[in-house]
């Protein structure tokens, strides 16, 4: 239950930093895949998965596989439409909206916050850090109410994210990229056999 409810409050708060950037092409590549690992932690209590995010044209097609002990539990996907989620257990996928980019965030400097809010120092840049083999642009996000997310992106693609609050701790690393590969276009529609709400 708690990893359901960290998984939705994280997928939330993506959504809508997503939803808030400008409509253009999401990436500089045109596909790829990228493996990641994530660890989510509550005082004691630890959770660790594997994300597959697969995109195609740029970004504006893309579909996160959230995976737990190596089984395919969730999928959230834009078609370059319109989003969806898909629970595999009760095979169910539900519509979520209208797909203005892709699903995942972009990591553009410019996307972040208001002009302000980086004089202000809310947003800052960091110095370059490796992951996946990749060098990655670091920006730093602080509310000033004790929550510090951190994004690395290459090529406007989320490579790492990690976040700190004073009740929970959450970091998303890539560990795999592989860059313009063919990404099959059934990742991006509803299974058969899956009923629609």
């Amino acid at each position: 239950m708690k990893q359901r409810l960290l998984f939705m409050v994280l997928t939330f708060i993506l959504s809508n930093l997503t939803i808030a950037q400008t409509a253009i092409k999401k990436y500089d590549i045109k596909s790829g895949i990228i493996t990641y690992e994530t660890i989510m932690k509550m005082g004691d209590f630890e959770i660790k998965n594997k994300i597959i995010v697969s995109f195609d044209e740029y970004g504006m097609k893309e579909c996160k596989d959230t995976y737990t002990d190596k089984k395919l539990e969730e999928s959230y996907f834009s078609d370059g439409k319109n989003l969806y989620s898909v629970k595999y257990g009760s095979k169910t996928a539900y519509k979520r909206g209208i797909a203005s980019r892709g699903t995942e965030l972009r990591v553009e400097w410019s996307e972040f916050g208001t002009e302000k809010d980086r004089k202000a120092g809310k947003y800052k840049k960091l110095p370059s850090q490796k992951f996946a083999g990749k060098n990655c642009d670091m920006f730093e996000y602080n509310d000033g109410a004790g929550s510090i997310t951190q994004y690395g992106g290459w090529n406007k693609i989320l490579l790492y994210m990690s976040m700190k609050t004073k009740s929970m701790e959450s970091t998303q690393r890539a560990v795999k990229i592989e860059e313009n590969v063919k990404v099959s276009p059934d990742k991006f529609k509803i299974q058969s056999g899956f009923k629609v709400e």
